[in-house]
């Protein structure tokens, strides 16, 4: 990735590498310790689903949604799929 648009995401994200877990906590309110776990079991290019529940509904999508696109980028380069027998399974509080 180019120089400078590395740090144009690592600054205009909030999800920077620095800061990832606390970041996410606060800015999208998920608990990141089944995120953090489920990535230390994942294989480069190993394929999974997400199990969430809709939740409620955003100004233009489900929190569910953005769980499942969160997933897709923070277990890269794993592969999500809609069935696999690796399942992460996120609830909300």
């Amino acid at each position: 990735m180019r120089g400078h648009v590395h740090d144009a995401v690592a600054r205009d994200s909030k999800l920077d590498v620095g800061g990832t877990t606390a970041r996410r906590r606060d800015r999208l309110g998920f608990d990141p310790a089944p995120f953090d776990a489920f990535r230390a079991r994942l294989a480069p290019k190993e394929r999974y689903a997400v199990d969430v529940p809709p939740g409620a509904k955003g100004p233009f999508i489900t929190r569910g949604a953005v769980v499942r696109a969160y997933a897709a980028f923070y277990f890269l380069p794993a592969i999500q799929v809609t069935r696999a027998d690796r399942v992460f399974h996120y609830r909300f509080r």
